[in-house]
């Protein structure tokens, strides 16, 4: 009897011992699609926005329909407009913000780890995207600092990295993730009331190569290739637009060192082939 049981039990074990999780592309949209966008241009503004919290324990704030709400970051002084990036373009970017009553309190939450600064990068540039239950990439920003009775310590010096697609098909230029977080060594005292400026070193990566694709045959159904977009084990950053300005600036020093030892090789080839009655007469 026991073995006949076991017997039994073993292609069930065998069976169970295929089933794998299924994998899924991410971002889907709304109602659970794989997405379809409009994609992005070198250059063109990103916009984000974060999620809303209630200012006393920083849950989410819903809308009539039980959707979590959605708002524009804070306004930089510098552009009088809240914060957004350009696509593809790695830069350093100032951003002044007053720290509002309501803003100190949610910066104590996010600094105090009890609620995360959460905001989204829409995967398409097309109108109305995300109301319409279009898919986005979420970004966390993770400030540190410590919360004191008075005041904040915040660090308000951030990287921001966001990967793209490494392929130049223009049709598939969107966001693949993002993260931002502080990394200085110096806080700076805020109180109600008072301007502090955000130093964002933002950069793209754009040249790392996915791998561990589930796609298949159907990766042509995917808006850009499926995998990890792993971080090579040196971690030089190097783009491809970085690359090829060095090897244009590479090339073009080579061809100008190259024309002036030419030059002087020819210069000196002419002098010494000038005067052959002296070069004879040394022979005599």
């Amino acid at each position: 009897m026991r073995y006949s049981a076991l017997a039994f039990a073993l292609p069930i074990m065998a069976a169970s011992a295929d089933v794998s999780p299924k994998a899924q592309f991410f971002p889907l949209t709304r109602k659970g699609d794989i997405p379809t966008f409009v994609p992005y241009k070198q250059g063109q503004d990103v916009f984000i926005d974060c999620i809303s919290r209630n200012i006393d324990n920083g849950e989410h704030n819903f809308d009539s329909n039980d959707r979590i709400i959605y708002k524009a970051f804070p306004t930089c002084k510098e552009t009088g407009k809240p914060l957004s990036f350009h696509y593809g373009v790695s830069e350093d970017i100032q951003c002044s913000i007053t720290f509002t009553d309501e803003m100190y309190h949610m910066f104590q939450l996010y600094v105090h780890e009890d609620v995360p600064f959460s905001c989204r990068i829409p995967l398409s540039t097309e109108a109305n995207y995300l109301e319409l239950g279009g898919a986005y990439i979420p970004l966390t920003f993770n400030f540190r600092g410590e919360v004191h009775n008075s005041h904040l310590d915040l660090d308000p010096n951030l990287n921001l990295v966001i990967t793209k697609p490494s392929n130049k098909i223009p049709e598939q230029q969107t966001v693949v993730s993002a993260v931002a977080w502080s990394s200085g060594t110096n806080a700076t005292r805020v109180t109600i009331g008072e301007t502090v400026t955000m130093q964002l070193a933002v950069r793209w990566f754009d040249h790392l190569k996915n791998v561990g694709s589930l796609a298949g045959a159907g990766a042509s159904e995917l808006p850009y290739p499926d995998g990890f977009y792993k971080l090579p084990l040196n971690a030089m950053f190097v783009t491809y637009n970085n690359y090829f300005l060095t090897m244009a600036f590479v090339s073009a020093v080579s061809v100008f060192l190259t024309g002036i030892i030419f030059s002087r090789f020819k210069k000196g080839s002419i002098r010494h082939s000038s005067d052959p009655e002296s070069a004879y007469g040394k022979l005599d």
